[in-house]
């Protein structure tokens, strides 16, 4: 089964921004380079790194990965208070600035904290360049995914570190949140602890996993050995044997 997600073009260019680094992805190959500090950035040196991989593009866009993110329906958003909805879960840093996405045609609003001394180093790199989360990249297709249909779906995105729960019925999201993970034990607790908080019996819903990998075989096995209604969306994935910390992201843009 297929998502509705925008896949690299020729000349596109797209910025994983994770904790540690950034991951310059095209259609055709992924790099990753290194901060350590966000504050000891060096637009030069990030500069000649591009052009020695040769990832100068056209099209450029970024995703945010490096900090927590939460969906608030629109008719609860206001955004002057946009940093009221991560204080719950978040302290923000002092190189760190709110900012938010706003889904009109689903009546949500992504808001997460932004690194300004990263931003501002890949803007001056790239004055056109447009940016969202990574909630937001995800959200809308799996919104369209689950339009007209009753049985509630459980979509699991998993990544180096963590993994995302959204959990719909139809259009409706019910939960969304984001759980840190080292190995498939960890995965599988928070998983089903997830399941037991909302009732979710097996036969009563779907269980959907972005993306296939052979690197998160045993997670996936894991899950099966339980669960019975479990699909793989973009699968066969193209970059199955992938080991980029964020595989369903490598070669997706906004």
């Amino acid at each position: 089964m297929v998502l509705k997600t925008k896949k690299h073009q020729p000349n596109e260019l797209s910025i994983l921004v994770l904790r540690d680094g950034f991951s310059f992805c095209t259609q055709k190959k992924s790099c990753f380079y290194p901060t350590e500090d966000s504050n000891n950035i060096d637009p030069k040196a990030i500069s000649d790194f591009l052009d020695q991989e040769e990832l100068v593009s056209e099209t450029v866009s970024l995703i945010h990965l490096d900090g927590l993110s939460s969906i608030v329906p629109l008719e609860l958003f206001e955004k002057e208070n946009a940093a009221f909805y991560l204080s719950k879960g978040l302290t923000l840093a002092p190189n760190q600035q709110v900012v938010f996405d706003v889904l009109e045609s689903y009546n949500q609003a992504v808001v997460y904290p932004r690194d300004v001394k990263k931003w501002n180093v890949l803007k001056e790199l790239f004055p056109t360049l447009e940016a969202k989360h990574a909630t937001t990249t995800v959200l809308a297709p799996l919104t369209d995914f689950s339009m007209g249909t009753p049985k509630k779906q459980l979509f699991v995105h998993l990544r180096e570190g963590a993994f995302e729960l959204f959990l719909f019925q139809g259009a409706q999201l019910l939960f969304f949140n984001s759980f840190e993970q080292q190995h498939v034990d960890e995965f599988l607790y928070y998983l089903f602890y997830i399941t037991e908080q909302f009732y979710l019996k097996p036969e009563g819903f779907k269980l959907a996993f972005l993306g296939a990998y052979d690197h998160y075989k045993e997670y996936y096995e894991g899950v099966q050995e339980y669960h019975s209604d479990v699909i793989f969306l973009d699968a066969p994935s193209e970059n199955r044997q992938t080991k980029h910390p964020v595989p369903f992201l490598e070669n997706k843009t906004l």
